[in-house]
């Protein structure tokens, strides 16, 4: 008899379980890919624009599903820097949404221990993901591409040089 198989046979059982239960990684929103190029989606409207960074410009998708889970989100944005996908919002309104915003964000990236708060943050190692309540009863869950936050972080120490 082999003189591991005693120990073979659990630490496989282990790793299937493990790949069974480990949830997939985000690496955008909704088939979109962090990075992709805005001009890839005929349907965005634009919706403003974010000074941070040097500016990003937000969009809303034309005739958006704002179902997710068991909520509807206010609305839902898409964030380019330099015209590459680099984040999105999804804003809700209400505290039923904010209930049904959270356990889906629970159930996709993991729950946590302190589950009463209003403030919660994952990271993969693509994207960058806050969940949080803010005032006047509303909820945002922010991922953003890890990959283009270091991008914007070495904007902004070069423009920081500059002014000086």
């Amino acid at each position: 008899m082999f003189k591991y198989e005693k120990m073979v046979i659990p630490m496989l059982l282990c790793a299937l379980l493990f790949c069974a239960c480990a949830r997939p990684v985000p690496e955008g929103f909704r088939g979109m890919i962090w990075g992709s190029e805005n001009s890839s989606f005929p349907d965005l409207v634009y919706d403003s624009t974010d000074p941070n960074h040097g500016g990003i410009k937000l969009y809303t998708k034309k005739d958006e599903n704002l179902h997710i889970g068991n909520f509807i989100a206010e609305k839902i944005l898409y964030g380019f820097w330099h015209d590459k996908l680099c984040s999105v919002e999804v804003v809700v309104a209400g505290n039923v949404n904010w209930e049904g915003l959270k356990l889906a964000a629970f159930e996709k990236f993991g729950s946590q221990s302190d589950s009463h708060l209003d403030s919660f943050f994952w990271t993969t190692d693509a994207t960058i993901i806050t969940l949080k309540r803010e005032v006047h009863d509303k909820g945002v869950l922010l991922l953003h591409s890890r990959e283009i936050a270091k991008q914007q972080e070495e904007y902004d120490r070069h423009k920081a040089k500059e002014g000086l």
